[in-house]
């Protein structure tokens, strides 16, 4: 039985590609990815060269973060108001400028300072906000809906496998040719995306515009369209505003929320455990590792099937090897590394699959005008948990296992209403 499902699954996978719509953005969606793979390992590397002292590194994720959080709300509005392709062709090109002005700066005469990297992470940071809620709208526009959580899973995979080489690529570039080099090799790639995104606004119409409706839900949804035309006020709250008529949305990212602020209290939380508990930093490592492979792993899980997994199962999943973790981690003296490794790549699979889930099935829902609005809804949570998490993690070092519990208990008590109201969205027309 196994080799005919293989079989059928390769044949989907080719017939997707045969489509130039998707094909052209994939491609430069794959160069773009690997281009900046080696990045956030060679801008920590290099801020620390620059001052000699963590505080540059802090400053620069600062100005990324920070212009991401600002800007997020503004991505989603123009995504939903203006060409998709354009917006990114636009994002890319300020991402373009950030990495090309510091990479002319690198090998200039003029001494590198920390607030050139600054300037250059908040710039990429802007386009990134940008970016990401336009590609978010843009994928079930060239993608048909039932080949939609494949096509996620493809995108999340590239996200792993760069996830998996940027440290390596990093140390070699990095002990080889140089900062200025990582930086030219982002910019090439930004170059090789921007001629695929030109190209796919010869190719591209919307493949997927509306959704079936009730005629009830199709007169009223008219209105609120003559409505939204009519008044030109698009701010991120009125994404907010939308998500009151999708309970299921809203209790779902309340839930990605928690997800995303235990990613951050990990990634402060697991070394200081690891150093402290487990034996030094090479446990972290493995940790780490185990994080990394076990996200690759749940991509391609859910690439390797035909069918559309319903959220309502998988926020049971995702909240499942969440709280196993955090488990694991409060048992951390009577468990060996190897299980609490295990603990690790398991969350990390559950999180990957079950958010290329929740990208299908919102984009699947959600009414095509609002689509990016609620992407930039989505990107804000992010921006902002992962962060909130690692504040966590900092200010109660002493009282992790109190912490790993009360993330436990949130997460549980959201999946609760987040499974029983999933399912119940009603697809709108656009």
């Amino acid at each position: 039985m196994t080799r005919p499902v293989l079989t059928a699954t390769l044949k989907d996978q080719a017939a997707m590609f045969r489509e130039r719509r998707f094909a052209t953005f994939f491609t430069g969606h794959v160069v773009s990815k690997l281009g900046d793979a080696p990045v956030p390992v060679a801008f920590a590397l290099a801020a620390y060269q620059v001052s000699h002292s963590a505080a540059a590194l802090t400053w620069v994720l600062l100005s990324l973060w920070g212009a991401r959080f600002f800007l997020v709300a503004t991505g989603g509005r123009l995504a939903d108001r203006h060409d998709r392709v354009k917006v990114m062709i636009g994002a890319d090109l300020l991402r373009l400028l950030a990495q090309g002005a510091l990479a002319v700066v690198a090998v200039s005469p003029l001494p590198l300072q920390s607030w050139h990297l600054c300037l250059s992470a908040a710039l990429y940071g802007a386009g990134t906000a940008l970016y990401n809620p336009a590609q978010i709208g843009l994928t079930p526009e060239i993608v048909a809906e039932d080949r939609l959580q494949r096509a996620n899973g493809l995108l999340s995979l590239v996200a792993d496998v760069g996830f998996l080489l940027g440290p390596v690529l990093a140390g070699v570039l990095m002990s080889t040719v140089g900062f200025s080099w990582v930086l030219w090799l982002d910019v090439a790639s930004f170059a090789a995306n921007l001629a695929c995104l030109v190209r796919l606004t010869r190719l591209h119409t919307p493949l997927r515009r509306t959704a079936p409706a009730s005629a009830a839900d199709t007169s009223e949804d008219a209105a609120e369209t003559d409505a939204a035309d009519a008044d030109p006020d698009h701010r991120f709250r009125a994404g907010f505003a939308v998500m009151a008529r999708y309970p299921w949305f809203s209790f779902g990212m309340a839930l990605w929320f928690v997800v995303s602020l235990g990613i951050g209290l990990t990634a402060v939380a697991g070394p200081v455990i690891a150093v402290e508990s487990l034996g030094g930093a090479g446990a972290w490592s493995v940790l780490a590792t185990c994080l990394a492979i076990g996200s690759l792993l749940g991509s391609l899980a859910v690439m390797s099937t035909t069918k559309q997994h319903p959220w309502k199962a998988a926020a049971v999943v995702v909240t499942l090897g969440a709280v196993l973790q955090f488990t694991a981690l409060t048992l951390r003296d009577e468990l060996p590394t190897a299980v609490l490794g295990a603990t690790f790549a398991l969350c990390a699979l559950t999180t990957a699959a079950c958010g290329i889930v929740w990208d299908t099935a919102y984009q699947s829902e959600i009414p095509e005008r609002y689509l990016s609005r609620l992407g930039s809804v989505d990107n804000f949570v992010n921006a902002a948990g992962i962060p909130a998490g690692m504040l966590l993690g900092g200010l109660f070092a002493d009282h992790y296992d109190t912490v790993f519990l009360g993330v436990s208990v949130l997460l549980v008590l959201l999946c609760v209403p987040a499974v029983r109201l999933a399912g119940q969205g009603r697809k709108a027309t656009a």
